[in-house]
């Protein structure tokens, strides 16, 4: 409990003390690669498959923004829409989910800043590409997103690893032609490229 009110009151102290507040919109694509790498001998292997074999695992987000500024930090609230899809054989899931990212940054060299902070996400809807099939999954999951990014005055670009903390077992009811009903982990594991544009003039 005293750790709690600690935090309250730094956060409090941040937000009364800012310079400035900027809000805004944004928009990117984001690269899933859940389930393919399971240890550092397939970094290579997955960023090949980023520049060359994408097009079957890309996604989007878009949503708003809200940034608290405090000299060379800041807090940053985001509502994002995203929509990802996992392939696992020759089916496709599709995961739909609306996000709530909390970061906490730091600008580091001109207009370079590194942030990073948890991710709040609720499902919104999955799609097994096989018909007549059941999904069910947990609603409310936690990530962690960690990234970098450059200011451009109004403009902005990010890139964020995004990876799910909790566990989102996924279990898959098959039909007649699907007879074996599994189920899959199917926490976020992906890069996001984001650009963002301020409605508000940044004072600095």
């Amino acid at each position: 409990m005293k750790k709690l009110l600690f935090i309250i009151a730094i956060a409090t102290t941040f937000i009364v003390q800012a310079q400035n507040s900027q809000f805004g919109i944004k928009a990117g694509l984001n690269y899933n690669f859940s389930g393919d790498l399971t240890d550092l001998n397939e970094l290579e292997d997955t960023a090949d498959d980023v520049f060359h074999g994408a097009d079957s695992k890309a996604g989007f987000h878009g949503g708003l923004w809200y940034q608290l500024n405090y000299a060379d930090l800041f807090i940053k609230g985001e509502l994002l829409y995203t929509q990802y899809e996992n392939t696992f054989s020759n089916y496709a899931l599709t995961t739909k989910t609306i996000n709530v990212p909390v970061l906490v940054g730091m600008k580091i060299l001109g207009p370079l800043y590194v942030f990073a902070g948890p991710d709040f996400q609720y499902k919104v809807d999955e799609d097994f590409s096989l018909s007549n099939t059941e999904v069910t999954s947990d609603d409310f999951t936690m990530g962690l997103h960690l990234g970098i990014g450059v200011e451009f005055k109004r403009l902005s670009f990010d890139a964020r690893w995004e990876k799910g903390l909790t566990g989102d077992d996924l279990s898959i009811v098959g039909n007649d032609s699907f007879t074996d009903n599994f189920t899959l982990d199917n926490r976020p594991n992906q890069l996001l490229f984001s650009v963002q544009y301020s409605l508000t003039k940044n004072d600095e």
